[in-house]
């Protein structure tokens, strides 16, 4: 297979997140050098590239022309794609793992070592969260479509319902030996994909008779690396993995 590089120059750390935008071939990168790119895959070249003093955990694209990024001093940071612009939207206690955002809500979602999921609504652009949630363990990645969020903290998955946060809809403990790294939940939200440290896969779904009945789908893998991100490709029947650690980048059906 042939291997294709974006243009643009090196990242001197380790890309901590990689994501397309959501109508076009644009490549949004975040990175432990504190730096956040955008390249145009179909051109090859560098589009965008802003600098911030800590690391960048996760990225997410808010729309084609502005990017969201969480940092390992605790802050939320908006970029405007095209003035190449950036302010704080939001602040956690401790450094925050993971930020999605809500076409459906407009609101902005994190989770970080401080234990809290916290929401942000970008229509008021205030800094005090509009949502928050306490876990018992750090909140390591989560996920977001439609009107559900969904969670993972130490072993457990959480489902949440963005318009009463008051307790989970649902809770499901995995199998998996070791904390999870990182979560996906599937387009129709009736299951989610759940990665751990250790380097094992668990697919499970929210219907416990459909769970008992399918079972549960691991896939181990010999390399050592943690699974960084996942991602379910809309369209298809497969699931996609990469791991900047190893500078690989793999699917399955």
């Amino acid at each position: 297979m042939a291997r294709r590089s974006v243009a643009g120059g090196a990242i001197a750390g380790a890309a901590s997140r990689v994501r397309f935008a959501p109508t076009s071939n644009n490549l949004l990168v975040s990175s432990w050098d504190s730096g956040l790119r955008l390249y145009d895959a179909d051109r090859n070249t560098l589009r965008f590239k802003a600098e911030s003093d800590p690391a960048l955990l996760d990225c997410c694209f808010e729309d084609e022309s502005a990017a969201l990024a969480c940092c390992s001093d605790g802050s939320v940071r908006r970029y405007d794609l095209h003035s190449v612009s950036q302010d704080s939207v939001g602040l956690h206690e401790d450094v925050v793992f993971c930020v999605e955002y809500s076409q459906t809500t407009g609101q902005i979602v994190t989770g970080s070592l401080d234990r809290k999921l916290q929401l942000w609504d970008t229509k008021t652009r205030n800094v005090s969260p509009t949502g928050m949630i306490t876990f018992d363990s750090d909140v390591s990645s989560l996920s977001v479509c439609g009107m559900y969020i969904s969670v993972a903290a130490a072993r457990n998955v959480y489902f949440y319902d963005m318009r009463n946060l008051t307790g989970p809809v649902k809770a499901k403990f995995s199998p998996l030996e070791y904390h999870i790294q990182c979560l996906q939940s599937s387009l129709e939200w009736n299951g989610y994909v759940a990665g751990s440290v250790d380097g094992v896969v668990v697919l499970n779904y929210l219907d416990d008779v459909v769970d008992g009945n399918m079972g549960l789908v691991p896939i181990c893998f010999p390399m050592s690396s943690k699974f960084q991100k996942w991602k379910i490709q809309p369209g298809e029947n497969k699931l996609h993995r990469n791991s900047s650690l190893q500078e690989n980048f793999c699917y399955w059906r």
